[in-house]
């Protein structure tokens, strides 16, 4: 290996993730990773440009080296105390390598800076990775939905306590 690729690795493995508040000029990217991601039940554009104007909600982006990585919407509403993951998804090349896992970390962060004392999200029943991914964070499954998705599939209603 030449001296200068070598000083290139290692400038790319020292390299951090960064999480950051997603803004209008992310909304391509956001539903392109999102159309790659999912068949059904997408949040389209314009779906995605009112859930950054309205203050009610909050999308994280997961970026490294300038490219996203990964994202997750949740929802905030007034006079309750649980925040709800509206989406996440993370991009191909990324998935697998713990993109999500901190994005849910951020999330549930987040929550709590918001006086939140729980996290609640809707998965369908046959998405094992994402079942995992909870499962493994600590949420539980506290109910389900028949039919929930476009699709006919059912969902698991999952919650994480933030509190102890």
């Amino acid at each position: 290996m030449q001296p200068l690729m070598k000083r290139r690795v290692a400038m790319e493995m020292h390299e951090t993730a960064t999480m950051r508040s997603a803004s209008m000029d992310d909304v391509e990217t956001l539903a392109a990773i999102e159309e790659a991601s999912f068949s059904g039940d997408r949040v389209s554009r314009r779906s995605f440009r009112h859930l950054l104007s309205r203050g009610k909600s909050l999308t994280l982006i997961d970026t490294l080296a300038g490219e996203t990585r990964g994202y997750l919407t949740l929802l905030f509403r007034a006079k309750t105390a649980r925040a709800r993951v509206y989406t996440i998804a993370t991009a191909a090349a990324w998935k697998g390598r713990g993109v999500a896992a901190g994005l849910v970390r951020a999330a549930e962060q987040a929550a709590r800076a918001r006086g939140c004392t729980a996290v609640y999200l809707e998965v369908r029943k046959d998405n094992v990775a994402s079942i995992g991914l909870f499962t493994t964070s600590g949420y539980r499954v506290f109910g389900e939905y028949e039919a929930y998705y476009e699709d006919g599939m059912d969902a698991w209603r999952m919650e994480k306590a933030l509190v102890e």
